[in-house]
């Protein structure tokens, strides 16, 4: 009789805890469409505006000041629509975007919009590889999210007289992010600097970049960076988010030599070129595309495959499935925005979609639940 009510008890127990999975599943709420080759979406302060950089691309490389920012509102029904379908314009590979949290003086005040951009892997006009791209921006530049003005641009190109450290320039910046205290960090893949697209020869080191504040603040007035520093790093880094609990920075890197491995790391931002603070959060996995920290400090991945996954000790991860089951397509750098509840809402962009070629471009919404 016993063996009857402890095994009824347990099938209960495993019902209740099935449809209690089944309850907490992240869904689509939203799916924002009409863009160009989206690949990073970020959260204006309290979640009112919602940017998306657009990428433009052609067959084999960036096209030429094609690129745009698209600018999304939120309406008093929770819903995004679109303010602005091409709020900024004349872009060249955009790649990512964040907000100043402090101020940096007359002119800088915090909630500026920062964005990276800029490649040597452009495609001209007449389908082929550009093979001189020592005239093209590839830097920062600083937007007022209100008017899309573009405020500040600093070109950090190997061609620009300015330098980020030493004789190191960008290449390839493909993800930025703050600290809490203003310093900046920048992430360069190096992809493209050693097949001689720039009249002179450049270092293509994949490296993450440190600009304090107040360098920050002189560099948008012309000064050159004196105090940056330079991270190098063996593998291709990514996407970047900081956690104030713990003062760090998340980053992921892919491994591309043989089969493609993700990894993600983080570092003391205190402490930056001080390796032996660096700590693995996770290894081994398939190839990542962004990330971000939920609430309780647990780290949320988007593989390039286009599923969620949260890592389950040194080497191995669980995918979060959806309600109903989807995965992402081609997603770029998606943003985190947390609800009073507890929930989440994730902007994730899919620079391709799954309705064909030059179709399905957008970004989805997705309400992620607090139980993770």
């Amino acid at each position: 009789m016993m063996k009857v009510i402890f095994r009824s008890l347990l099938a209960i127990t495993i019902g209740v805890s099935a449809l209690s999975s089944l309850q907490a599943r992240p869904e689509v709420l939203q799916v924002l469409s009409g863009l160009d080759r989206p690949v990073a979406a970020s959260f204006g302060p309290e979640g009112k505006m919602l940017f998306v950089a657009n990428r433009s691309r052609g067959s084999i490389g960036a096209l030429r000041n094609r690129g745009s920012l698209t600018k999304f509102e939120r309406g008093a029904d929770g819903e995004y629509k679109m303010a602005s379908k091409r709020f900024v314009t004349g872009l060249t590979a955009p790649s990512a975007l964040g907000f100043l949290p402090v101020s940096l003086g007359e002119g800088l005040p915090a909630g500026l919009l920062f964005m990276v951009s800029g490649t040597p892997l452009i495609e001209n006009e007449d389908g082929r590889m550009t093979k001189d791209a020592s005239k093209d921006f590839i830097g920062l530049s600083v937007i007022d999210p209100i008017t899309g003005k573009v405020l500040k641009k600093v070109d950090l190109g190997p061609a620009a007289p300015m330098k980020l450290k030493n004789e190191y320039s960008l290449i390839s910046p493909n993800s930025l992010n703050f600290d809490d205290q203003g310093n900046l960090y920048i992430a360069d893949t190096g992809i493209g600097g050693n097949m001689f697209m720039f009249k002179n020869r450049v270092k293509a080191q994949p490296a993450i970049y440190r600009i304090d504040r107040d360098t920050l603040g002189k560099m948008l007035n012309g000064e050159a960076p004196a105090n940056a520093q330079v991270m190098k790093v063996s593998s291709i880094p990514g996407d970047m988010s900081y956690r104030s609990e713990d003062d760090s920075i998340y980053f992921l890197a892919n491994h591309i030599q043989g089969a493609t491995k993700g990894a993600v790391f983080k570092f003391a931002s205190s402490d930056f070129q001080g390796k032996s603070t660096m700590q693995t959060i996770v290894r081994e996995l398939t190839a990542l595309s962004s990330l971000q920290l939920l609430p309780n400090g647990k780290t949320l991945l988007v593989t390039n495959s286009g599923e969620l996954h949260v890592p389950r000790g040194k080497k191995t991860s669980r995918e979060i499935r959806f309600k109903p089951e989807m995965r992402f397509s081609t997603p770029g750098r998606f943003d985190l925005l947390l609800q009073a509840d507890g929930s989440s809402l994730l902007a994730v962009p899919e620079e391709t979609g799954d309705a064909g070629v030059g179709k399905g471009q957008r970004v989805k919404i997705v309400l992620f639940p607090a139980k993770y």
